[in-house]
């Protein structure tokens, strides 16, 4: 599965203790079995264990005020 972003704010929850994460300017995200590789658009990959993934939502940021 792969699925495009256009620098979007990504939050993973992992089945463990409700812990999740953000991932900041996501431009993919490939599935591919029990591994997730996301791709960020300053270059940063990280890979994730899919197994443990319990839901994957992107955020809204829209409406932060900095």
């Amino acid at each position: 599965m792969k699925a495009e972003f256009d620098n979007a704010t990504i939050k993973v929850w992992f089945n463990s203790q409700s812990t999740s994460r953000n991932f900041h300017n996501v431009k993919e995200i490939h599935q591919e079995g029990n591994s997730a590789l996301i791709r960020t658009s300053s270059g940063d990959q990280h890979l994730i264990n899919f197994a443990n993934v319990n839901m994957i939502e992107e955020i809204d940021t829209s409406k932060r005020q900095y």
